[in-house]
């Protein structure tokens, strides 16, 4: 569950919960910017700032702040990953990254509401501050500007998660899809077929929709933000997708099929006329190497393909 949807539950259980997360960061540590975690009165616990040592310290004086009767002012702490300073975080991994624990109160369920409601806006969180501008976007998704004091601002944009087209909702499709689940994707499959019950055997996609293939570039964004693998079940079928898909601009696109199966679309669609290039910028076979069999090990090599291409800088 989204860790809002969480705190927001908690907060109508009449629950008081702390926020962490993570304002800003340098080298190598643990969190990340944006990294968050919540840690509710009656210990539970979602999502995470990094793991480790200075996770379990801060969630323990989270747990310590949660048991006075009231919360009304933030914590920020810097933790500094190296053994050769003083109050040093225990972790070596020569990193810093600045926490902060924000109470979460009643107060905010308004707001938490519209961050679940929204799918895009700028939420801005400060000492005095904790609104979310629906119609507004950060060219980087994160800021962090510390003032001086107890005086600071953090910025962000919401609903960053990236978004996988998975076109094609058979053994694979469904594998795929439940993988990609615990990899915090908006998921969406689509598929041509009335025949199968997606809905019933696939309850890890966030939209299933049922199209005609030849409209499936209308269903899919283009973007940065979006990754497309293609995994039907007929070889004329990927090829028309193939021809809708090929001049999109997406984040990754990424096919199915036996290297004997690729080569045989390729110089088809190359005699229909689309640029050798771009075929080769896809991802076909798809996936990583690793030998894989099962549709369960099928997803798992396109998930660290995708991993991979997602986290890259560029």
């Amino acid at each position: 569950m989204d860790i809002w949807k969480s705190i927001l539950k908690k907060l109508k259980d009449k629950k008081k919960v702390m926020l962490l997360f993570v304002a800003s960061h340098k080298g190598s540590s643990p969190g990340k910017q944006g990294f968050k975690m919540m840690v509710a009165e009656d210990g539970y616990l979602q999502g995470s700032i990094g793991g480790g040592r200075t996770e379990f310290k801060l969630v323990e004086k989270a747990k310590e702040l949660l048991l006075k009767d009231t919360l009304s002012t933030s914590y920020l702490v810097n933790q500094v990953h190296r053994d050769d300073v003083e109050n040093s975080s225990g972790m070596v991994c020569a990193g810093e990254q600045l926490v902060i624990l924000y109470p979460i109160t009643s107060s905010h369920k308004g707001v938490i509401q519209q961050i679940i409601d929204n799918k895009s806006g700028v939420l801005t969180i400060s000492s005095d501050k904790f609104e979310l501008d629906g119609g507004s976007a950060l060219k980087d998704d994160f800021k962090f500007l510390y003032l001086n004091g107890d005086s600071w601002e953090y910025k962000e944009n919401i609903n960053r998660k990236p978004l996988l087209f998975i076109v094609g909702g058979g053994h694979v499709g469904i594998a795929t899809a439940r993988l990609f689940n615990t990899l915090d994707f908006d998921v969406t499959i689509l598929d041509n077929r009335n025949s199968i019950d997606l809905p019933r055997e696939n309850q890890f996609s966030d939209t299933i929709n049922i199209i005609n293939y030849k409209k499936v570039d209308d269903y899919i964004p283009e973007g940065k933000n979006t990754y497309v693998v293609v995994m039907t079940h007929g070889h004329k079928i990927d090829r028309l997708i193939f021809k809708k898909l090929i001049y999109k601009k997406y984040r990754y696109l990424g096919l199915l099929g036996s290297k004997a199966k690729i080569s045989s679309l390729f110089n088809i669609l190359e005699k229909d006329g689309v640029d050798r290039k771009l075929l080769e910028n896809t991802d076909a076979p798809i996936g990583m190497a690793i030998n894989s069999k099962t549709p369960s090990e099928i997803a798992v090599s396109i998930a660290a393909k995708i991993i991979s291409v997602k986290n890259q800088k560029s």
